[in-house]
């Protein structure tokens, strides 16, 4: 145990907020470096004269922060500094090991489906898909879009649509298009690991905001937005990532009406708007002069075609246009050609509903064996609560020993936002339901356990 004592004259305010900021001073010069085991309270309370209640306060309040971590009976550390977006890559399963880790389309035989559009496209005029090609993709290939979304009640049009490497890329977009380098962002407070990684990438400074079973509580969001200046509010509405809450109609017409009465944009992730049987309609439909739609078919039709599609505010249209040239000038004419013949050919509507069948298969084995999980029809992933004395990087860690890799919360928290204590199942990326069935039970026999005693696990 470290016999590290603080100086806590340079700071200002209550005490224990002033050991708060020595703790994080400390983290941040590596006076306390990451799994340091801190003095006890009654220790720390006994050097710098102070009740024994302060530094319980502190710790707490650290603790809430992310800054510590700790467990009844064994002590208070420094949590481990780990960057989500360098742990953020897929995992392969083998014999023994079970992934649980991370969203990929269910497994199904999608070259059937392709192999015949790939003859076509060799057949018809190849070299011009093999060309450059404007930014944007072709008019008839955005047109074409605009009209299936519009079947699938999401309101654009031509001009305002582009496509994008995928929603990912569409982040990436959005933040370089509307200047957002070095700006404050909103978002939930456990959000989607590749948008912080982009935000990182761009020097932004995440705020994440408190959540409930709709996901994005409003009066959080106008609380921040009376506090500090922000361009951009990021949000999933729909199966929320990684709390599976989907808003109700009234909850997000709220949203919207905060967002123009602070002049906030809002960047709509929607790549899991399709799965559920029953959609509500997406904030770009309520807002359109203000919100970014972001679309892909990676999680509801082919993950490798890399092809996804924006809605930008005609405002914006051009601060796009210059990002996609920048980035990558344009995706492949080839694969938007192919995801056009996806949807012209009707053959996208059939995948989401054979992924629907498996994961209502799924949804209905994680209601058996693990009862306390969270999880919406359509949705690829479940969210688990942890019982005490369970924390997050811990449950991961005794599980990834089970050979069942599972997404800490951790992963998912935004900017200071203290994640709760759970983990994000992935329902879809086993080959099998025998063997999501298998790494439950491995789950469901752990929660059943004791957890392990070294609070360094």
């Amino acid at each position: 145990m470290t016999i590290w004592t603080p100086d806590l004259t340079p700071f200002e305010g209550p005490l224990y907020l002033k050991l708060v900021k020595a703790i994080e001073q400390a983290i941040a010069d590596g006076a306390l470096p990451p799994q340091t085991r801190l003095p006890t309270h009654r220790a720390l309370a006994d050097r710098l004269g102070v009740t024994v209640g302060t530094i319980t306060r502190a710790y707490t309040e650290a603790e809430r922060r992310g800054l510590l971590a700790a467990r009844v009976g064994h002590g208070t550390w420094v949590r481990a500094a780990a960057d989500p977006a360098n742990e953020w890559v897929i995992r392969n399963e083998d014999n023994q090991r079970i992934e649980l880790w991370q969203n990929l389309p269910v497994q199904l035989d999608r070259a059937a489906i392709i192999r015949p559009m790939l003859t076509e496209l060799a057949d018809g005029d190849l070299n011009g898909l093999l060309g450059y090609d404007k930014e944007a993709g072709r008019a008839p290939q955005r047109q074409l879009f605009v009209d299936w979304l519009a079947e699938q009640g999401i309101r654009g049009s031509e001009e305002r649509l582009l496509f994008s490497h995928g929603a990912q890329h569409g982040i990436m977009l959005a933040l370089l298009a509307t200047g957002c380098v070095g700006e404050t962002i909103f978002c939930e407070g456990l959000s989607y690991p590749g948008m912080l990684g982009n935000a990182r990438q761009l020097k932004n400074q995440v705020m994440g905001l408190a959540m409930d079973e709709e996901g994005l509580i409003p009066a959080a969001l106008e609380a921040a937005c009376r506090q500090r200046r922000a361009k951009l509010l990021y949000l999933t509405p729909t199966l929320q990532n990684p709390t599976t809450a989907t808003m109700s109609l009234a909850r997000r017409e709220e949203i919207v009406a905060i967002a123009r009465r602070h002049d906030l944009l809002i960047v709509e992730d929607d790549v899991n708007g399709l799965l559920p049987e029953v959609s509500l309609p997406p904030l770009v439909n309520l807002a359109p002069e203000r919100v970014i739609y972001l679309g892909s078919l990676a999680k509801i039709a082919c993950g490798g075609l890399r092809v996804g599609f924006v809605l930008a505010p005609p405002a914006l249209r051009n601060g796009f246009a210059q990002a996609m040239r920048l980035s990558s000038w344009m995706v492949s004419p080839l694969l938007i050609e192919l995801a056009c013949k996806l949807v012209s050919q009707h053959q996208i509507m059939p995948l989401i509903e054979q992924q629907r069948r498996v994961l209502a298969r799924r949804g209905e084995l994680l209601r058996h064996l693990l009862p306390g999980a969270r999880w919406q029809p359509g949705s690829m992933h479940a969210w688990l609560p942890l019982p005490e004395p369970w924390r997050s990087q811990e449950f991961a860690e005794a599980a990834n020993a089970l050979d069942v890799g599972v997404a800490s919360g951790e992963h998912f928290a935004a900017g200071q936002f203290a994640a709760p204590q759970g983990v994000r199942l992935s329902l879809s990326q086993p080959a099998t339901d025998a063997r999501v069935a298998e790494g439950l039970e491995r789950l469901a026999g752990l929660l059943r356990a004791a957890p392990p005693t070294n609070p360094l696990l």
